[in-house]
């Protein structure tokens, strides 16, 4: 197994020499496994079924007050600057919150930043949500809400974009200092022009 992680490495780099571009995101380089998990129309989906797309993904919450409606307009916005390449990709929005987020809150929540059926929210048991979190490392943890017992908790959590290429390798993390709409974009563009998407 080893082995054959030294030559993908290797072959991705060798693939990038004489290749000017800068990527504006940290670069990572890991194959994602599959998983299986529901989307907002209540379908169980496989993260295989989207092999075919640019996926960008992030993992958030509903009910969150801040990160996650400021991150969500990021890729929004992200997804607008694309122009004609938005058509080879796809944004998951993972919830780190399924007792509360179910496929119909889900739903509406995806589709106030979604005008061409591009986001996709998923949820899943607790059990298939920290397996899924732990495959991109993302962290969350409910912390109760002292201050709006209304609420009854929030949930604290990694608040990182993976961009994850066709071939199911995960290529590009975007932290909260680095999500800037078109530099994203540039990314994105410059990824499906190498991955041989566009046709």
């Amino acid at each position: 197994m080893r082995k054959i992680k030294i030559v993908i490495i290797f072959l991705f780099l060798l693939s990038l020499q004489g290749f000017s571009y800068q990527f504006y995101g940290i670069p990572y380089l890991k194959k994602i496994d599959d998983f299986s998990l529901i989307d907002h129309n209540g379908n169980k989906i496989k993260f295989s079924d989207y092999r075919d797309k640019i996926v960008l993904i992030f993992f958030g919450y509903t009910f969150c007050p801040d990160v996650c409606p400021t991150t969500m307009l990021r890729i929004k916005h992200t997804v607008e600057n694309l122009g004609k390449y938005k058509k080879y990709i796809k944004v998951l929005f993972i919830t780190v919150d399924p007792e509360r987020d179910d496929p119909e809150t889900l739903k509406k929540y995806v589709s106030f930043y979604d005008k061409d059926d591009i986001f996709v929210g998923l949820t899943g048991s607790p059990e298939e949500i920290k397996k899924v979190a732990k495959i991109f490392r993302a962290f969350y943890e409910k912390v109760p809400s002292k201050d709006n017992p209304d609420i009854g908790y929030l949930m604290d959590h990694t608040a990182f974009i993976y961009l994850v290429d066709n071939r199911g390798l995960l290529k590009l993390i975007y932290s909260p200092l680095k999500d800037n709409p078109e530099r994203i974009a540039e990314d994105i563009i410059q990824i499906i022009k190498m991955s041989g998407l566009e046709k």
